[in-house]
Protein backbone atom coordinates (compact mmCIF):
# COMPACT_ATOMS: atom_id res chain seq x y z
CA UNK A 1 0.00 0.00 0.00
CA UNK A 2 1.37 3.35 -0.58
CA UNK A 3 1.15 6.36 1.35
CA UNK A 4 -1.48 8.76 0.57
CA UNK A 5 0.05 12.26 -1.45
CA UNK A 6 -0.62 15.97 -0.48
CA UNK A 7 -3.32 16.07 -3.32
CA UNK A 8 -4.74 12.36 -2.21
CA UNK A 9 -5.49 14.28 1.47
CA UNK A 10 -8.00 17.07 -0.18
CA UNK A 11 -10.05 14.27 -2.08
CA UNK A 12 -8.63 15.90 -5.18
CA UNK A 13 -7.27 13.56 -8.29
CA UNK A 14 -3.95 12.86 -8.65
CA UNK A 15 -2.40 15.86 -10.63
CA UNK A 16 -4.77 18.85 -10.07
CA UNK A 17 -3.40 21.55 -7.17
CA UNK A 18 -5.51 21.04 -3.71
CA UNK A 19 -5.63 25.44 -3.39
CA UNK A 20 -6.71 25.87 -6.97
CA UNK A 21 -9.89 23.38 -6.23
CA UNK A 22 -10.86 25.31 -2.80
CA UNK A 23 -10.05 28.80 -4.35
CA UNK A 24 -12.67 27.48 -7.02
CA UNK A 25 -14.92 26.28 -4.12
CA UNK A 26 -14.72 29.45 -2.49
CA UNK A 27 -15.58 31.91 -5.56
CA UNK A 28 -18.63 29.78 -6.32
CA UNK A 29 -20.01 30.09 -2.65
CA UNK A 30 -18.87 33.37 -2.95
CA UNK A 31 -21.36 33.91 -6.02
CA UNK A 32 -24.00 31.54 -4.37
CA UNK A 33 -24.10 34.03 -1.14
CA UNK A 34 -23.90 37.56 -3.55
CA UNK A 35 -27.08 35.83 -5.60
CA UNK A 36 -28.76 35.14 -2.81
CA UNK A 37 -28.17 38.58 -0.56
CA UNK A 38 -29.38 40.00 -4.00
CA UNK A 39 -32.55 38.28 -3.93
CA UNK A 40 -32.87 39.23 -0.68
CA UNK A 41 -32.68 42.58 -1.25
CA UNK A 42 -34.98 42.78 -3.54
CA UNK A 43 -37.56 41.28 -1.66
CA UNK A 44 -36.88 43.44 1.27
CA UNK A 45 -37.03 46.81 -1.39
CA UNK A 46 -40.43 45.06 -2.18
CA UNK A 47 -41.61 45.01 1.12
CA UNK A 48 -40.72 48.23 1.67
CA UNK A 49 -42.39 49.89 -1.67
CA UNK A 50 -45.42 47.84 -0.56
CA UNK A 51 -45.74 49.21 3.19
CA UNK A 52 -44.81 52.62 2.40
CA UNK A 53 -47.80 52.30 -0.11
CA UNK A 54 -50.09 51.37 2.79
CA UNK A 55 -48.69 53.93 4.64
CA UNK A 56 -49.50 56.88 2.42
CA UNK A 57 -52.80 55.08 1.85
CA UNK A 58 -53.45 55.80 5.47
CA UNK A 59 -52.04 59.07 5.56
CA UNK A 60 -54.41 60.19 2.57
CA UNK A 61 -57.21 58.54 4.44
CA UNK A 62 -56.38 60.64 7.54
CA UNK A 63 -55.85 63.96 5.67
CA UNK A 64 -59.09 63.63 4.42
CA UNK A 65 -60.90 62.78 7.67
CA UNK A 66 -59.22 65.88 9.03
CA UNK A 67 -59.90 67.74 6.34
CA UNK A 68 -63.69 67.13 7.18
CA UNK A 69 -63.60 67.69 10.83
CA UNK A 70 -61.57 71.22 10.15
CA UNK A 71 -64.20 72.27 7.75
CA UNK A 72 -67.27 71.50 10.07
CA UNK A 73 -65.27 72.70 13.20
CA UNK A 74 -64.62 75.92 11.04
CA UNK A 75 -68.03 76.00 10.06
CA UNK A 76 -69.91 75.42 13.74
CA UNK A 77 -66.89 78.72 14.36
CA UNK A 78 -68.16 80.47 12.07
CA UNK A 79 -72.02 80.23 13.06
CA UNK A 80 -71.36 80.62 16.49
CA UNK A 81 -68.81 83.30 16.07
CA UNK A 82 -72.46 84.82 14.43
CA UNK A 83 -74.84 84.02 16.82
CA UNK A 84 -72.43 85.77 19.97
CA UNK A 85 -72.31 89.22 17.37
CA UNK A 86 -75.37 89.13 17.41
CA UNK A 87 -76.88 88.85 20.84
CA UNK A 88 -73.35 91.55 21.58
CA UNK A 89 -75.02 93.78 19.36
CA UNK A 90 -78.41 93.28 20.44
CA UNK A 91 -76.96 93.79 24.44
CA UNK A 92 -75.53 97.27 23.38
CA UNK A 93 -78.84 98.59 21.66
CA UNK A 94 -80.65 97.72 25.01
CA UNK A 95 -78.00 98.34 27.22
CA UNK A 96 -75.52 100.88 26.22
CA UNK A 97 -74.51 102.85 29.42
CA UNK A 98 -73.91 98.77 30.84
CA UNK A 99 -72.01 97.38 28.25
CA UNK A 100 -69.62 101.25 28.02
CA UNK A 101 -69.13 100.05 31.79
CA UNK A 102 -68.02 96.75 31.02
CA UNK A 103 -66.03 97.19 28.37
CA UNK A 104 -63.91 99.82 30.14
CA UNK A 105 -64.16 97.22 32.65
CA UNK A 106 -62.46 94.85 30.82
CA UNK A 107 -60.13 97.15 29.29
CA UNK A 108 -58.73 98.15 32.91
CA UNK A 109 -58.48 94.38 33.68
CA UNK A 110 -56.35 93.84 30.35
CA UNK A 111 -54.44 96.82 30.81
CA UNK A 112 -53.49 96.00 34.61
CA UNK A 113 -52.19 92.16 33.41
CA UNK A 114 -50.30 93.52 30.53
CA UNK A 115 -48.42 95.63 32.36
CA UNK A 116 -47.06 93.05 35.12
Amino acid sequence: MSEPTSSDAFGSAPGSDPFQTAKASAMKAAEELRAAASAKAQDLRAAAEQRAQQLKSAAQEHAGEFKEYADQAFTEARDRYEEVRTEGEKFVREKPMQAVATAFGIGLLVGLIMRR
